[in-house]
């Protein structure tokens, strides 16, 4: 059974680190998540956060996302977002409510061995008339070498309703981070790192790789001891099918 668990364990980490350098290879058309991240994979019981997030892109275009987690077991958790968008010289306007279940099947021991793998399925409710969108979302993180983490997400995404395009919308996010020595501004938990977000297109038809969204740029994390923490992270376009360049910051607090 211990060399069964070992080769999974193996498997897994060697389809994630495929996942993880494909996506730094080719880099995987649409207009880019402004307030996407490389998720997690951890579930931690009674464990409650709120968070906000706001992105801008390069033509003036700024998106929000405002959050909030519960896990009730330590292997379920709920999401629940309100997403919000301004197109250029517009307002703001909701764009949609999600309901996002996260279940984590596999957990990094203390350690390090193993690796933490989850699944998400969100569903989000469309503001108007246009289709809703459901995904499924394949998380998998893992420290090594003391300070380091990689993560890893596989993304597909699917329209439903009324206007819907059908096909299935393919997605892969990578990040790797390291903790760094550093103490400023109350925090000695930092972490430095760069992150990829590559978007492949639809399943119906995927586009050549100049014409796929590929992104990518350095990420800072930081968190205190009051549960406080900040993400954000500057991506530029590498290919033709990408937004030029864009930013984001994320602030949230786990209670």
């Amino acid at each position: 059974m211990k060399a069964l668990n070992f080769m999974t364990t193996r498997f897994f980490k060697f389809v994630a680190t495929i996942s993880f350098v494909t996506g730094l290879a080719m880099l995987p058309a649409q207009a880019q998540s402004l307030t996407g991240n490389v998720g997690s994979a951890g579930v931690t019981k009674a464990e409650q956060s709120v968070e906000a997030r706001l992105g801008l892109d390069d033509e003036g275009n700024a998106a929000s996302r405002i959050h909030y987690d519960n896990a009730f077991t330590d292997w379920y958790q709920l999401r629940l977002i309100g997403s919000f968008s301004k197109p250029d010289s517009e307002d703001w306007d909701l764009t949609g409510l999600t309901v996002e279940n996260w279940f984590q099947w596999s957990e990094e021991q203390a350690d390090n061995s193993g690796f933490n793998g989850g699944l998400r399925f969100a569903y989000g409710f469309a503001k108007d008339d246009g289709p809703d969108e459901a995904e499924v979302r394949l998380t998998l993180t893992d420290k090594f070498a003391g300070d380091w983490e990689w993560r890893s997400n596989l993304i597909a995404e699917i329209e439903t309703g009324d206007g819907s395009d059908g096909g299935v919308d393919l997605e892969l996010r990578g990040q790797i981070s390291r903790a760094i020595n550093v103490s400023a501004l109350g925090s000695d938990d930092w972490r430095l790192g760069v992150e990829v977000f590559s978007e492949l297109g639809n399943s119906r038809n995927i586009p050549g790789f100049d014409d796929q969204a590929h992104q990518v740029g350095p990420v800072v994390k930081i968190g205190w001891d009051n549960g406080v923490f900040v993400q954000s992270a500057v991506r530029v376009g590498i290919t033709g099918g990408a937004d030029d360049s864009m930013a984001k910051v994320f602030i949230g607090r786990e209670f």
